[in-house]
């Protein structure tokens, strides 16, 4: 027998002892527990059993009313689960639910921002390592529902999207699950993810192999209302990218979805989720490529036959909720014949008549859309009859209706305008338009938008290319006041200023906008929008005085109170500014006295005609002191040379008289009569000197006709012409002065010139002298009267001013005649414009009167003296 067998057949000598095992053992125990405090500190127990126990009272505790869930808060239930780590490490399933419910009853009954943010740190820290390693369905679900309050706060939804390994098991367990509260928990969560990124992390993140965009769509038609809502609303953010790379880039999918869409809509027109619907809807069709499907796929056909057969049953706000998705489609021209062959603008048009006060935006904006229809916009025009501008005027002028319907009922005024303007037009004046204008502008911001603010400007800007309308516009100044007072208001808003003042430059023709706008301040806008920061500004401002030059009182305003100043100051801006420099050269052109202050010479197209002509014998380095010359009651050192041909005497209102109280040391005056003076004297004697030499121009055949001076050049007679005129001037200005060679090294006598000027002050009591009473003058004088000479029978002539400042010379434009230069035929100049014009002789006035010198040849180095 083997050794083995042995030990069976063998009889057992010692036996446990039973007594000692009993007296070792510890026995089990039951404890009445009353307290919630005592129940708390049993979770720190090892034993499932009371484990089980205690979470199983304490949730019938919770369960029982929503204040013992916060007296579980008040004593640190929460702090106990993150302590005990959600006893994410038990084995037992039961356990985990338990603590995870409890977790869950918490975040359920208090916000989310009565607690400390590293509470919420941890909370979402525990439940995504949690979810990382848990199977149980019930736990999944408690999960789900945890870390979607926890995204409520943006910057945690942030942090969870960089989570790979989280992100990849949230999206597994969203695409298999089929527990409803882990669907509807999962969307919410993932529509959270969304709205924090950027279009860039969202296009990166959705186009993922394992997003689940397939099952969200699916959900469209899920049998709880509050997952297919979740589903819209996630829908609606993915479908705001329209982009060609984007989720929907599958052409299966953008037609999936937009089945899905069409089928719950045309299944239950009037249901709960309708509108949601409808609106996600709409938000795909912005899609041109999702528009093409819905099209050819007759989807488009499905909802107007299920709009016409509730039509009847529908509310009247449902059904203009549903043409949202019309307002869509339109913006494809494409489509527009279909959509309109199936009444959808009468469709418009009757929400925008039947709802009171105003429809929703889209309604309008697809009727705006529709008008681009031919046949669509007939049927607008004709709505006329039935009040339709009407409503669009009332709409326009209530500040009660939502500020995107008033945006689009003045964008479409504006169409309308542009697409139908006389019936549109006249509508609108009989609405009394220039009044709606005015009283919507006198609203102001913020009761205003910009875009609305800058499609009033546009109504504005297409009436007044009619003249008619202009002037009606034009003569309601309340109109332009409230233009003027919204500029100044505006300067916040560049595009806002630009807008304003280019529709100001189409209703600059019409006087009493002029009036008005010089009466509101415009000056100091401009000069605001001059100094602007904004390039579009400083465009916009400075194109308004190229406009605006064509007046006089824009001119006067312009240079005396500091506008060309402004101008000068910052003439840098021209480098970026195309028209800051034009802008300085316009406002020159229409004052020749301003202009040869600064600019120190007249060109050809610089006429002194029809004006008073200031030039002061002194050379200033800023123009600002002859301008306070000009302006103020002072008296420079050297007499101002006045010219005008068309004023023989002076206006009383600018002669200043003098009291002889004033005057108690000159003895000389006649009787007690005082005297006055004048800064714009009358000339009697230049009219008369003009007269002298057009019968001298008739008597040599030289008088041209009007229209053959303003069509081209008479070169032939240029020279013929011009010796005529420097023989008027030497007869009229050589009184005592000596005949010298212009080869002679002696001067001119420049004494006698300024003593006869001395004696021209003292009898008129100012420097203000009238040119035509000079009777001795050097060239200084002489070439002033040549240039008023020549500028009033159509010479083209130049006033220079040397560099010393002393003498003045002028220059006439002859060709030069080289044979073999073709660009100097004087066929092809006699057509060329004045300001094309190069000047190439000067003209003697003292020496040899009348004879041309080429510029910088020995004579006319010698005239200038300077050889």
């Amino acid at each position: 027998m083997s050794r083995a067998s042995k030990r069976v057949y063998e009889a057992k000598t010692t036996y446990p002892d039973r007594t000692k095992s009993e007296e070792k053992s510890f026995t089990e125990v039951s404890v009445p527990i009353k307290k919630l405090d005592t129940a708390l500190l049993l979770l720190s127990s090892k034993e499932e059993c009371v484990l089980l126990t205690i979470f199983s009272h304490i949730t019938d505790f919770a369960r029982r009313q929503d204040v013992n869930v916060l007296e579980l808060r008040a004593h640190g239930l929460l702090e106990l689960l993150l302590e005990k780590d959600l006893f994410i490490a038990s084995e037992n399933t039961m356990i985990r639910r338990f603590a995870l419910y409890l977790l869950t009853a918490l975040l359920d009954n208090t916000d989310l921002s009565t607690y400390e943010p590293e509470q919420v740190d941890q909370i979402l820290e525990k439940a995504c390592k949690f979810y990382l390693k848990e199977v149980d369905d019930f736990c999944i679900e408690y999960l789900t529902y945890i870390l979607n309050v926890c995204l409520k706060d943006p910057q945690m939804a942030h942090g969870i999207v960089e989570a790979t390994e989280f992100l990849e098991k949230f999206k597994l367990v969203f695409v298999n699950s089929e527990n409803p509260d882990t669907v509807f928990n999962s969307i919410e969560a993932l529509h959270r993810m969304l709205l924090v990124q950027s279009a860039d992390q969202m296009l990166e993140f959705t186009t993922l192999p394992d997003f689940p965009v397939d099952r969200i769509i699916c959900e469209v038609t899920n049998e709880f209302q509050e997952i297919r809502k979740a589903a819209l609303k996630t829908l609606k953010t993915l479908l705001a990218d329209t982009g060609d790379d984007s989720v929907f880039e599958p052409l299966h999918r953008c037609y999936f979805v937009l089945e899905q869409l069409v089928k719950v809509f045309c299944e239950n027109p009037q249901g709960p989720e309708a509108a949601d619907v409808i609106e996600v809807l709409a938000t795909a069709l912005r899609s041109e490529k999702m528009t093409k499907l819905f099209f050819e796929q007759n989807l488009f056909d499905q909802v107007v036959e299920q709009l016409r057969n509730h039509a009847e049953l529908l509310p009247l706000e449902m059904r203009c909720t549903i043409i949202s998705i019309f307002a869509e489609t339109a913006q494809y021209e494409q489509f527009l014949p279909r959509m309109n062959k199936a009444e959808i603008t009468d469709m418009f048009l009757n929400c925008l008549m039947q709802n009171k006060p105003a429809p929703a935006a889209f309604v309008i904006q697809g009727l705006h859309r529709m008008s681009h229809h031919p046949d669509a916009l007939r049927r607008i025009v004709a709505a006329y009859q039935e009040g339709a501008i009407r409503k669009l005027v009332a709409i326009l002028m209530s500040p009660d209706v939502a500020i995107k319907a008033r945006e689009q009922a003045a964008e479409f005024l504006s169409r309308l305008l542009v697409a139908a303007f006389r019936d549109t037009a006249a509508e609108l004046q009989a609405q009394d338009i220039a009044v709606v204008l005015t009283a919507v502008i006198a609203q102001g911001q913020p009761t205003l938008s910009i875009d609305l603010i800058l499609s009033l400007l546009t109504i504005i800007e297409s009436l007044a290319q009619n003249e008619e309308y202009r002037t009606i516009l034009g003569e309601y100044s309340s109109l332009t006041e409230q233009l003027a007072q919204l500029l100044m208001r505006s300067f916040a808003h560049s595009i806002l200023v630009n807008n304003i003042f280019r529709c100001l430059c189409t209703l600059i023709d019409e006087a009493p906008v002029r009036e008005t706008l010089l009466a509101n301040y415009i000056v100091s806008s401009i000069k605001r929008a001059l100094k602007s920061l904004s390039n579009l500004v400083k465009t916009s401002v400075t194109n308004f005085i190229l406009q605006t030059t064509r007046f006089n009182e824009f001119i006067d305003a312009y240079i005396d109170r500091g506008i060309m100043e402004v101008l000068l100051d910052f003439q840098k801006h021209a480098f970026c500014i195309s028209t800051w420099g034009p802008a300085i050269e316009s406002i020159l052109s229409k004052c020749p006295t301003m202009k040869f202050a600064i600019r120190n010479c007249l060109t050809f197209t610089d006429i002194t005609a029809g004006k008073d002509f200031y030039v002061s014998r002194r050379k200033f380095e800023d123009f600002r002191k002859f301008q306070d010359i000009l302006r103020n009651d002072c008296s420079p050192l050297d007499a101002v040379l006045v010219m005008n041909f068309d004023r023989p005497k002076p206006n009383q209102n600018d002669v200043i008289a003098v009291p002889l109280r004033c005057l108690s040391t000159i003895t000389d005056l006649p009787g007690d009569q005082g005297w006055g003076y004048c800064k714009r004297p009358g000339d009697n004697n230049l009219p008369q000197y003009l007269e002298a030499l057009n019968q001298t121009l008739a008597m040599h055949g030289l008088v041209e006709n009007p229209e053959r001076v303003r069509r081209s050049i008479d070169f032939e007679n240029v020279a013929k012409r011009s010796k005529l005129i420097a023989q008027a001037v030497n007869a009229v200005l050589s009184e005592n002065l000596k005949i010298l060679d212009l080869n002679s090294s002696e001067e001119c006598c420049r004494n006698t010139v300024r003593c006869h000027l001395q004696d021209l002050r003292h009898v008129l009591h100012t420097n203000f002298i009238p040119l035509g009473m000079v009777r001795s003058g050097c060239q200084f004088e002489r070439a002033i009267l040549f240039k008023g000479l020549a500028d009033q029978i159509g010479l083209p002539c130049t006033l220079q001013r040397s560099v010393d400042g002393r003498m003045l010379f002028n220059e006439l434009p002859l060709p030069l005649e080289p044979e073999t230069d073709v660009h100097c035929d004087k066929k092809t100049l006699k057509y060329m414009p004045w300001r094309m014009l190069r000047p190439t002789h000067v003209v003697d006035l003292l020496y040899n009167v009348g004879e041309l010198y080429p510029m910088q040849s020995r004579q006319a180095l010698q005239y200038l003296r300077l050889y």
